[in-house]
C-alpha cells in the first residue's frame, strides 16, 4: 500500500511541476544578447530582453540605437541549443555556423567566453527569415537560467547540449588480463 501511495503522490508532483512550467512566463528574461553591425563591423553583447511565447523565442534589445538586430525566432526552425563546454566548441570551430558569424578576428573568442558568473551563456542555432542557418548567442541571468531552460527545451522540442559526445566508443570494464599475471 505503501508502494502504491508512494507512486501516486511522486506522479502528482512530477504532473503539477510540467503543467506549471508549460504556463508562460509573464515577464521577458533579462540579459546580454551579441549585437552584429555588419556596417561597422561591430560584436559586441547588448541588454536585452529574452521572451519566450507562442511558438517563438523574441529577443529585443533594450536601447532604441540597437534595435535593428531585435529577431524573432520560430521554435520549429532551431536546429540546436548548446551551453557550456559544447557552446565554446561550437563557437571556436572555424567550421561552424557559430563561428561563421563573428565578423574579426577569432581573438573575439575569448571576449565572448570572458567568464561571467552572473550569465549562463546560450547559443542558439536557427534557420532565419532568409532560409540558412545562422546563429546567436544570448547571455541569461543565471538565477533564471534553470526556468529558461526548461522553457526553451519546451517551445523547441530540443535538450540543450552541454557536453560534446563521446568520440571514443572503448568501454573500460577493468584491468588488461594481461597485466594481473
Amino acid at each position: 500500500m505503501n508502494k502504491l501511495l508512494f507512486s501516486v503522490l511522486a506522479i502528482a508532483y512530477m504532473t503539477s511541476n510540467l503543467f506549471a512550467s508549460a504556463v508562460a512566463r509573464e515577464e521577458p528574461y533579462g540579459g546580454k544578447c551579441l549585437y552584429i553591425n555588419q556596417q561597422e563591423q561591430e560584436q559586441t553583447f547588448k541588454s536585452c530582453q529574452v521572451n519566450i511565447q507562442q511558438n517563438t523565442i523574441a529577443i529585443n534589445f533594450e536601447k532604441e540605437k540597437y534595435q535593428d538586430n531585435n529577431k524573432t525566432i520560430p521554435s520549429k526552425s532551431v536546429f540546436e541549443i548548446a551551453s557550456g563546454e559544447y557552446a565554446k566548441k561550437l563557437l571556436s570551430d572555424t567550421g561552424s555556423i557559430v563561428g561563421s558569424i563573428l565578423l574579426g578576428p577569432v581573438a573575439f573568442v575569448g571576449k565572448i567566453f570572458a567568464p561571467d558568473r552572473n550569465y549562463q551563456q546560450y547559443i542558439i542555432d536557427y534557420r532565419g527569415p532568409d532560409g540558412k542557418k545562422t546563429a546567436t548567442i544570448l547571455n541569461i541571468a543565471r538565477s533564471d537560467a534553470p526556468e529558461f531552460q526548461q522553457e526553451l527545451t519546451l517551445i523547441t522540442g530540443k535538450l540543450i547540449t552541454f557536453q560534446a559526445g563521446q568520440t571514443n566508443t572503448t568501454i573500460d570494464i577493468g584491468p588488461n588480463i594481461e597485466d594481473i599475471k
